[in-house]
């Protein structure tokens, strides 16, 4: 009995030691079960980082982020489509002729005889350009005196004349006429404007103006003042 209770008494000895060296194992051991559930909980599905490198490790390659020299090159961009018409160059020049300017015309006025209690004059617009131009229509025409003030109205519009609306070519160096008519003084009892200076004109579809002082006996009477379309030919 005695041997027994030795060798269990040395049997707890022995296994005294076995177990103060186990409880360390098990302290140890617990705290590296804490550890990786930590590491777990941090890592695992919740977390950040746990997602930014599954992102990274499961993400497809882009073609952009392929350097430059490697990988598949880029498509290049469609191009437009041709325009379906081209715009007209600014330097090409308008078909047709152009209407004669105020600076390549000269005005003169020729008296033309009296008919029917009527005195009638011819107003001549003579090309003195280099290129051929156009006049259609009527022209404007007015007195002037001496001091540049108007003389009674601006002359009415008729269709005396050789002009039938059409427009006038001129050639260098052509005109193109328009009949000027007034009242003959004997019949108006005197009743007359004015002497004027200088006759004005506006040539057809020009706001600028040429003058003459050679109004060829010109004096506005009865207060019957017209002038005809412009023609190629004098009446």
């Amino acid at each position: 009995m005695s041997h027994t209770h030795r060798r269990d008494g040395h049997g707890r000895r022995r296994g005294g030691p076995d177990q103060a060296r186990g409880r360390p194992r098990g302290v140890w051991g617990a705290a590296l079960a804490l550890a990786c559930a930590a590491a777990l909980t941090a890592c695992g599905p919740d977390g950040g980082d746990a997602d930014a490198a599954g992102a990274a490790s499961d993400a497809p390659t882009s073609p952009a982020a392929t350097p430059t020299g490697m990988g598949t090159p880029a498509e290049p961009a469609p191009s437009s489509p041709p325009p379906t018409s081209a715009a007209p160059s600014a330097s090409a020049k308008p078909g047709g002729i152009a209407r004669c300017e105020t600076d390549g015309l000269a005005l003169s006025l020729v008296a033309n005889g009296q008919e029917m209690n009527s005195k009638y004059f011819d107003l001549r617009l003579t090309n003195t350009g280099s290129e051929p131009c156009d006049l259609l229509g009527h022209p404007g025409v007015s007195l002037l005196d001496a001091g540049g003030k108007r003389v009674g109205e601006p002359a009415t519009r008729s269709q005396d004349g050789t002009g039938d609306g059409g427009a006038v070519r001129l050639r260098p160096g052509q005109a193109a006429h328009a009949t000027v008519k007034t009242a003959g003084e004997g019949v108006t009892d005197g009743r007359c404007w004015p002497e004027a200076a200088t006759l004005l004109v506006y040539p057809p579809g020009s706001r600028q103006t040429v003058t003459t002082a050679d109004l060829a006996g010109l004096r506005v009477c009865g207060d019957s003042f017209q002038v005809g379309p412009v023609g190629d030919r004098a009446p």
